[in-house]
């Protein structure tokens, strides 16, 4: 069993997923957002968050899905080099989640591809997965993010 968790939830298509809300800074309405050539194809562009330049991260493209027809929102969360604005459908909630609803990922679905999903919780019959943000970014994502913040 997990320990307790305070997850900030939203949703990308029709999933809910959750980030632990001591990583996140602040939750934005869609920004301008700058489109950088030749960066990762989840690496959408950049973003000037009150003098900050900070890469935004599409979900979406992360996950395979087609573009959100309506506006976004950015989930800026603290990286421990850099921030990231995560691009997400809707915020939905700040969850405290407890111990009995908290589980691993399930083994047999992790790959390479989804080791940043690490629990997955059952609120109320609603299934979160939840996201490790260390893990989110592959090695690639990382270094463009990182050259996009050194650039700006």
């Amino acid at each position: 069993m997990a320990e307790a968790l305070k997850p900030i939830v939203f949703r990308v298509g029709n999933e809910l997923y959750g980030i632990d809300i001591q990583y996140v800074n602040a939750i934005e309405k869609d920004q301008d957002i700058v489109r950088v050539p030749n960066a990762s194809s989840s690496i959408k562009g950049i973003i000037n968050l009150r003098g900050d330049i900070i890469p935004v991260y599409s979900l979406r493209d992360k996950f395979k899905l087609p573009q959100a027809p309506g506006d976004t929102k950015l989930i800026i969360a603290n990286l421990p080099d850099m921030k990231l604005a995560i691009e997400v459908d809707e915020v939905e909630e700040i969850d405290d989640l407890q111990e009995d609803e908290i589980r691993d990922f399930p083994s047999i679905a992790t790959n390479h591809d989804t080791v940043y999903f690490v629990k997955v919780a059952n609120k109320a019959g609603r299934l979160i997965l939840i996201i490790d943000i260390h893990n989110l970014l592959t090695a690639d994502e990382a270094e463009d993010a990182k050259q996009l913040m050194e650039e700006k």
